[in-house]
């Protein structure tokens, strides 16, 4: 008869084979924010969109993928995203301390690109994990 302890050992030796363990992105942020909270955040889909990450720092600086810019030359640089391709994404991250007018600039700047589709970043207020919300603009 076999014992209970080889039973149990050999289940520990399956479940150690067979399970898949995942490493999370360690894609740094381009400037360092604390995000606002919402309890109706979502997390990020694994789509394959084009996306443009849009960081807004505690002291209202944007930056567009890393790259300092001004909030005029960001309306461009957006249009010329959306005209390489038009279901092209905005991922918006913003500290919470950042001023609401240099968002709703933002906001603006893409929609005069015509770009509809903006996620914004969150952190949801049971967990402690980053997740985003989606928005969806319509004319």
């Amino acid at each position: 008869m076999i014992n209970l302890v080889d039973i149990l050992l050999n289940l520990l030796i399956f479940f150690i084979a067979s399970t898949t363990f995942r490493l999370a992105k360690s894609e740094q942020a381009a400037v360092k924010v604390t995000l606002p909270e919402a309890r109706t955040a979502e997390a990020v889909g694994k789509t394959e969109i084009p996306r443009l990450k849009i960081t807004v720092a505690p002291d209202n600086k944007i930056y567009l993928d890393q790259n300092p810019v001004a909030l005029e030359a960001l309306e461009q640089a957006l249009k010329a995203a959306h005209s390489k391709n038009i279901h092209t994404i905005i991922e918006l991250s913003a500290d919470k301390g950042a001023s609401y007018g240099t968002v709703v600039g933002i906001v603006d700047a893409a929609r005069l690109a015509g770009i509809r589709d903006i996620t914004a970043f969150t952190k949801k207020s049971v967990s402690s994990t980053p997740v985003a919300a989606t928005a969806t603009s319509s004319k």
